[in-house]
Order: C-alpha cells, then sequence, then structure tokens
C-alpha cells in the first residue's frame, strides 16, 4: 500500500475514534466536538492548529476556534509555542488525572452544590407537605448525598485513572 493511501486510511480512523470520542463526552455536558479535537490534539505528536483541526475533522474553523478557547479554559489543551505570531497551535494537557479533578472540581461540584441547596430550601419549605412522598424525598436525599460522597471520593485519589483497577484489585481480592 501506497504510503498517501495508508495516511488517508489513518486519517479517516482517527477521525472516526475522534468524533466517536465525541459522542461520549457529550454525556459529561461537552459538545461532540471538544471530544473530537480534543483527541486529535492528545494523539498527535506535534501541536495542532486551527487549519490543521480543519483538515483532520473536516469541520468548519467557524465551529473549531471557539472549541479551543473553550478547552483551553477547561485546561484540557494548551497553547504551544508557535513557528510565527499569527498562527496558533495547541498541545494537549499532559496530565490526564488532573485535568479529569480539575472539571470535577469547577463543573461537577458547582453543580452539586446547587443541588444541594436546592434540595434543602426544598425541604425546608416544602418538606413536610402533604403533596409529597415522604419517602421518595428521603431517598432523593439520600441520592444527593451519595453524589456528593463519590465525588469527594473521586477527587481525594491521587491517581482517578488507576481507581477504576484498584476497586477490581480489590474486589478480587480474598476476604
Amino acid at each position: 500500500m501506497k504510503s498517501k493511501e495508508k495516511s488517508l486510511k489513518s486519517n479517516k480512523s482517527l477521525q472516526s475514534l475522534s468524533l466517536s470520542i465525541g459522542n461520549f463526552i457529550r454525556y459529561w455536558g461537552f459538545r461532540r466536538i471538544h471530544g473530537a479535537i480534543w483527541t486529535q490534539v492528545y494523539l498527535s505528536k506535534t501541536p495542532l492548529s486551527c487549519t490543521d483541526l480543519t483538515r483532520k475533522l473536516g469541520l468548519s474553523k467557524a465551529l473549531i476556534s471557539p472549541a479551543l478557547d473553550e478547552l483551553c479554559s477547561y485546561k484540557l489543551i494548551e497553547e504551544a509555542p508557535a513557528p510565527n505570531e499569527k498562527t496558533k497551535i495547541y498541545k494537549a494537557s499532559e496530565n490526564i488525572n488532573e485535568v479529569i479533578k480539575h472539571i470535577l472540581e469547577i463543573r461537577e461540584r458547582k453543580m452539586l452544590k446547587q443541588i444541594t441547596h436546592d434540595f434543602s430550601t426544598f425541604k425546608q419549605k416544602e418538606g413536610s407537605s402533604e403533596l409529597y412522598d415522604q419517602t421518595k424525598i428521603n431517598s432523593l436525599g439520600d441520592m444527593i448525598l451519595s453524589a456528593n460522597l463519590m465525588l469527594e471520593i473521586m477527587l481525594a485519589q491521587k491517581n482517578l485513572l488507576q481507581f477504576p483497577m484498584d476497586l477490581e484489585i480489590n474486589r478480587d481480592a480474598p476476604t
């Protein structure tokens, strides 16, 4: 197979992987474009420009450019030293563990804090009302408490990427 054909097939499979990861992270509150860009930048040996990403993903600069700014604000990617003043190039943050923790801190913790506050307010004002099922109110409170606890457990881990493996090892250990 010629080098150019091999490169085109490789680019197509990376494009598919990027868009699949984009679909996955939509469930985390990001847009598909964020995951697609991050995958391209993360796997690249060299920093990429908006033009590079436009070509690799087959998407418009108008879609990619603001997404790059958003990814930088979440510290998923960062600007790298550029070859000239006109071109911005991006590399992925190396420490995925810290990136995930940062996102959990600034987004999920904030959401859970708001949910906890709103639930507390609801319970004070409406919690004893005959209109609501007390068992379900208590169950919802337990769910919110559990979500807060799980978040704190995750944030307390030194290495979030190792955490699932640690849980698996502990599960298989004799008791």
